[in-house]
């Protein structure tokens, strides 16, 4: 299992090539070792997995969309994503989706047909899905997807949270006597998103390729939001400062 930073994901892989080489020298070609990434974004080391690990390898893509603040009291109904990327040399494949246009939208995903069934695909199976069940098994939310749709969703859920708890981390809110409920959660939205490292926020941003676009349609939205607040006040240029001295 490969539990490391996104940004320090290649070069461990790299460094693992060597002990897996060896691993696989030792108890022969059809051992298939499984390799299991639990990375908040999934395109990035799903290629990077494809394009160093040897071809024996079985890859499964997963994340746990939880960690231990929101999941302190238990796994039970937290999602758990994945993916079974590769077994026995074959790659994962979508089935035409319910629009007909084979992009797998709305569609189911498979791996092999009839006639490519052996034993070492059954093992593999079999070997993903125990690992599979660990997290079944607590309660957790089982969500078969694929990395590109897990990587478009993420964007615009797990990216934005932690792009927006920042950016009201750095405005420096701090609690006051008047609080609302409503005031309770956004401080509680900093203090989650600024207790995980920079570089898991470095991470979700540089190895997503859907983040700039979420940047952007945010940029765009501030925007209109505070230029309608303008025009409404028949005020005409750009944004203040945030300074408040001197203020109308």
């Amino acid at each position: 299992v490969l539990a490391v930073s996104i940004v320090s994901f290649e070069s461990t892989v790299k460094d693992l090539i060597p002990h897996l080489r060896k691993r696989i020298q030792l108890k022969g070609p059809n051992s298939l070792p499984l390799v299991v990434d639990v990375a908040s974004v999934k395109e990035h080391p799903r290629n990077i997995l494809l394009e160093h690990l040897p071809v024996e390898c079985d890859i499964l893509a997963t994340h746990p969309m939880f960690g231990p603040d929101s999941a302190r009291n238990g796994w039970q109904g937290q999602a758990f994503v994945y993916e079974k990327t590769r077994i026995n040399k074959k790659l994962f494949k979508k089935e035409v989706g319910a629009d007909g246009d084979g992009d797998g939208e709305g569609g189911s995903s498979s791996f092999f047909d009839d006639k490519d069934i052996c034993e070492a695909n059954v093992e593999g199976m079999d070997r993903m899905e125990r690992f599979l069940s660990i997290w079944e098994e607590e309660g957790c939310n089982m969500i078969p997807l694929s990395c590109e749709e897990h990587d478009a969703y993420s964007a615009d859920s797990q990216f934005i949270t932690h792009l927006v708890g920042r950016i009201l981390g750095a405005q420096g809110l701090r609690p006051t006597p008047i609080d609302t409920k409503g005031f309770q959660s956004v401080l509680k939205l900093i203090e989650n998103t600024n207790a995980d490292s920079f570089d898991l926020f470095f991470g979700l941003y540089k190895y997503n390729r859907n983040s700039g676009y979420t940047i952007g349609r945010l940029r765009v939205a501030l925007e209109g939001v505070v230029g309608e607040l303008l025009q409404r006040d028949g005020v005409m240029g750009v944004f203040g400062d945030g300074n408040r001295d001197g203020g109308g």
